[in-house]
């Protein structure tokens, strides 16, 4: 009775599954959770500040610090002044799939 006990409470132990954008510090982390590689990485935090990252194999995580986000005239993400309202990643995986993960809200277009 005891053993069938504990295997019923094993998968209450597991830890949930960590989402695939992620605040660690003063850093996003994003994690490739397919079993495909993804090309041509956007990730987009408050809708104009942008990193590339040309490719990220399956399982990988890319942690990126909030300085190196940077707008289109080359002003800097400054966590100091400015609260994180969204990130869009956006990628290519094989076949020219179109990848995108939302956290909080997207990009504007």
């Amino acid at each position: 009775m005891a053993a069938a006990a504990a295997v019923v409470a094993l998968p209450a132990c597991r830890p949930a599954p960590l989402e695939p954008i992620r605040f660690v510090d003063r850093a996003i982390v994003v994690e490739n959770q397919t079993a495909d590689e993804w090309q041509n990485i956007e990730v987009w935090l408050n809708d104009h500040y942008r990193v590339t990252k040309s490719r990220m194999p399956p399982g990988e995580r890319f942690s990126i610090p909030l300085s190196s986000f940077v707008a289109g005239f080359g002003q800097r993400y400054d966590a100091a002044r400015q609260s994180i309202r969204g990130v869009e990643v956006t990628a290519t995986a094989p076949g020219g799939r179109a990848v995108k993960l939302v956290w909080g809200t997207g990009r504007r277009r």
